[in-house]
């Protein structure tokens, strides 16, 4: 069963785009602002994107760019829906050179995006990589099944946050900004608490070994 989810304020038309992809059999997924809707395509994994431009908290240009730089998200197909009148061309032009695969100017008709949907999950499977690993020194993630090894010894399976702030962490030569961290994962740099209580939950992962995730003076470090 292919998992959709749509990213849209508008109450109404989520509503109707449940009652349309529901009835096709569609595993389905909703979030109300850019935010939410980011956060959930980590957790979720979707196999197709229906995403609005003009949303709050996150705005979906602001969704497709972290979507864009993320390892686990980069390859879902994304199709923008947007009522923008202005610019039409420059705008699809844009976000098309993001990883945008399709665009669809509001209103459009219901046929039109039950194909738009079938197409990209026809013409971009997921292919979640078996040996998509990060590592650094003697500690390693693979990044599919979110598990983390240390000299050849699983230690942890981690949740889809952790394991996205591990991946970051372990993709740098040196200590990761907080800053950075917060806006990758998070999409903001306001999240302080969350990103605390994600780095203290992760050393209680790693348990003995928690000691090689250290804390700098602007962020944080994995010692491998």
């Amino acid at each position: 069963m292919a998992k959709l989810l749509i990213i849209e304020d508008d109450g109404e038309l989520q509503q109707v785009l449940s009652v349309v992809f529901n009835n096709e059999g569609y595993e389905m997924h909703y979030a109300f602002n850019g935010k939410e809707g980011y956060d959930k395509m980590i957790a979720v994994q979707p196999d197709v994107v229906l995403l609005d431009l003009m949303m709050p908290v996150l705005n979906g240009v602001e969704v497709i760019k972290l979507a864009a730089t993320n390892t686990s998200l980069k390859d879902i197909p994304i199709i923008v829906m947007t009522g923008h009148g202005d610019k039409v061309d420059m705008l699809e032009h844009s976000i098309k050179a993001q990883g945008v695969r399709a665009y669809l100017k509001k209103p459009f008709e219901l046929k039109e995006i039950r194909s738009l949907v079938r197409r990209m999950l026809t013409q971009y499977p997921r292919n979640p990589v078996t040996a998509s690993q990060v590592a650094k020194g003697e500690v390693r993630l693979d990044v599919k099944f979110r598990t983390v090894w240390i000299n050849d010894r699983m230690v942890a399976t981690l949740s889809p946050m952790k394991a996205r702030v591990l991946e970051l962490l372990l993709g740098s030569k040196g200590p990761v900004k907080r800053e950075k961290i917060l806006q990758s994962v998070w999409g903001d740099t306001s999240s302080v608490p969350a990103l605390e209580k994600t780095i203290q939950r992760l050393r209680e992962d790693l348990g003995s070994e928690g000691r090689r995730l250290q804390t700098t003076s602007e962020g944080y470090e994995i010692i491998g």
